[in-house]
């Protein structure tokens, strides 16, 4: 088995470096490395878990979307909730 390093990928914001194990030919195993801490998790300390819609979707002025959604999603499963199949 072979260990096959690429990398770093120059993103908008910091490194990233993917690693694959490569045996007879064919990716075994595959790991993706952003490297860069940008410390964001900090801002919501001590703020109420709701405060996470309207501070997360301003992190990234170019992907405020994916941010909101995930923001989203991460209070939904920390409230145990399942949304409506037309709401999903």
């Amino acid at each position: 088995m072979s260990r096959l390093v690429l990398g770093p990928f120059n993103r908008v914001e910091g490194d990233l470096e993917v690693s694959l194990e490569v045996e007879a030919g064919r990716v075994r195993a595959a790991q993706v490395t952003a490297p860069l801490y940008r410390g964001f998790e900090g801002v919501l300390v001590g703020k109420t878990p709701l405060d996470a819609l309207v501070f997360v979707p301003r992190i990234c002025g170019i992907c405020s979307v994916s941010q909101s959604a995930a923001a989203a999603a991460a209070l939904r499963a920390a409230m145990g909730l399942v949304p409506a199949p037309n709401g999903e």
